[in-house]
């Protein structure tokens, strides 16, 4: 149904071809700025939430980093790792905002924006590869938590064993990557689905 609307808002502009589209006009543009498309296909927001969150792990992952690093603990290579997993999850996020310019996104002609629409709900698909190994690496600091006050002697051998916590960690990635697979990520598949449906369609009747 959206796409159906963005096209009749193509086909109001006149004597003009599907592919040839001028840019939108300065009303036109101020009413894409305030977010004419739906919540499926508007991930700014989400992005932006998403990088702000990753900013400011990053933040307290590089002090705990500098005290490994000073103290010689046992999680330097753990909190090494999530450093650089945070580090490339902000840039993925950066890239992909800066890749979408949403501002501008529907001052596109149709075909070019039902491809780059296609990219950005392919790319955050993706990006929940990176939420899993984040929030698998969360957990993992709350489990510590949890078991240095319930069981201080386990939370003395489990803070030494590197292996155990690179294996639940491991193991929670995964287990939240399927459980995202099955809640999350399908309805963005079937978005994807169907603007790569509708793209196909258009660029079929022009041949």
């Amino acid at each position: 149904m959206e796409l159906k609307k963005l096209q009749q808002h193509w086909n109001s502009f006149p004597e003009t071809s599907m592919e040839e589209r001028p840019l939108l006009s300065s009303d036109l543009e101020k009413i894409v700025v305030k977010n004419p498309l739906s919540n499926a296909f508007y991930l700014r927001k989400k992005l932006v939430t998403r990088i702000a969150v990753f900013s400011v792990l990053w933040l307290v992952n590089t002090w705990l980093l500098r005290l490994q690093w000073i103290g010689e603990g046992n999680d330097l290579y753990l909190q090494s790792a999530f450093f650089l997993l945070l580090s490339y999850a902000i840039y993925f996020h950066l890239r992909l905002l800066l890749f979408a310019d949403y501002p501008t996104l529907l001052a596109l002609p149709l075909i070019p924006f039902l491809s780059k629409l296609e990219i950005i709900l392919d790319k955050y698909i993706i990006s929940y590869k990176l939420l899993s190994s984040i929030t698998a690496f969360g957990l993992l600091v709350f489990f510590e938590q949890l078991m240095a006050r319930w069981s201080p002697r386990a939370y003395d051998s489990f803070s030494r064993n590197s292996w155990y916590k690179w294996l639940l960690i491991i193991f929670l990635a995964v287990s939240l990557d399927i459980l995202l697979l099955n809640i999350a990520i399908p309805r963005y598949r079937k978005l994807l689905g169907t603007v790569r449906k509708y793209k196909e369609g258009i660029l079929a009747k022009a041949r």
